[in-house]
């Protein structure tokens, strides 16, 4: 009886192991994954906001909340709005020109169905410029994008 209760412990204590080192590991192989694709995204949309804007500025995103869940590749910028006042930056030009710096760099999204960067949200608060880009790497961003469509479609 002993040695069945031994075991049962013993099998117990081992699934709980894998399944303690199992979490770390997809963890860390997510924060790998979004820290690859934020440094990816902010080069884009770096270079797209200079070819648009004609500025040398750097800007550094914080990541979209995890409400949508942990695989979501999306990226908050803000700036100053009013340096865009007299530029002709809209969400379509960025669009379009994260388009072409995802060409230049042959980078490709999860499906052919989506583009590889896509501006989910675009809004001005107190003089300060959001945007928010999401960078198509995986599925879990592929459905963000489509939830947030159909959103926006039940919204209007």
């Amino acid at each position: 009886m002993k040695t069945i209760i031994i075991c049962l412990i013993a099998v117990v204590v081992v699934a709980c192991l894998y399944t303690v080192v199992h979490r770390i590991l997809i963890n860390r192989a997510t924060i790998i994954l979004r820290r690859q694709a934020q440094e990816t995204t902010d080069a884009a949309v770096n270079d797209s906001l200079q070819t648009l804007l004609g500025w040398d500025r750097s800007l550094n995103s914080q990541l979209v909340a995890d409400v949508w869940g942990k695989g979501v590749l999306a990226f908050e910028y803000h700036f100053d709005g009013d340096e865009t006042r007299d530029a002709k930056l809209t969400p379509q030009s960025l669009n379009k020109q994260l388009g072409n710096y995802a060409n230049d760099h042959q980078l490709t999204a999860v499906n052919t169905k989506f583009s590889v960067f896509k501006v989910t949200d675009w809004w001005q608060y107190e003089g300060v410029l959001h945007i928010d880009v999401a960078y198509i790497l995986n599925e879990a961003t592929a459905e963000y994008v489509a939830d947030l469509k159909k959103l926006k479609q039940h919204s209007k």
